[in-house]
């Protein structure tokens, strides 16, 4: 049996319909996970210029349709690049040890307990904590701080720990 000149045996299949599917969605889900990154982190992976743009600005689109659209268009611009430099130098990012996914140092114990020694004085509207805060950072606003006070109490009470406004306040007082 004699093959076609076209079907020899040491010609590679063309790709199927699923396979070339499930190429362009891991490559939109690369560039997902590049679109969390800061533009700074960006800047150290040396992408194409187009595709940079792009990234940056999927940050600041918020409707649903017109994020899956960009996130397509990503996908496009992805299949243009070598993901294999890329995906080489964001696992170098994540072994460096100051690299761009360095772990976060450990909260000392002690400093953690200050933290919330203050934080609870805090919630607990006591005056001389609020002043400490203030005169620490003068850029924060006095009426800001008791809306965040205000707010994480309501929060605390209808059983939401770690709402936004709690977290904005323990991030306050981490800073002083």
């Amino acid at each position: 049996m004699t093959l076609p000149p076209d079907n020899t045996p040491d010609a590679p299949l063309p790709l199927s319909k699923t396979k070339k599917k499930k190429m362009a969605e891991n490559l939109q889900k690369l560039g997902e996970d590049l679109s969390l990154l800061s533009v700074s982190q960006l800047e150290l992976l040396d992408l194409d210029p187009e595709l940079f743009k792009a990234l940056v600005e999927a940050k600041s689109i918020t409707a649903n349709v017109a994020a899956r659209r960009h996130r397509q268009y990503i996908g496009t611009l992805m299949r243009q690049v070598d993901q294999e430099a890329i995906l080489d130098t964001l696992e170098r990012l994540k072994s460096a040890p100051t690299g761009i996914y360095s772990p976060k140092p450990e909260i000392d114990p002690q400093a953690d307990k200050n933290i919330q020694g203050v934080l609870d004085r805090l919630l607990a509207w006591d005056d001389d904590a609020m002043e400490t805060i203030l005169s620490a950072a003068p850029d924060i606003d006095r009426q800001q701080l008791r809306q965040l006070i205000r707010n994480a109490n309501k929060d605390i009470s209808s059983q939401k720990k770690n709402s936004k406004s709690f977290q904005a306040l323990q991030e306050i007082v981490s800073w002083i």
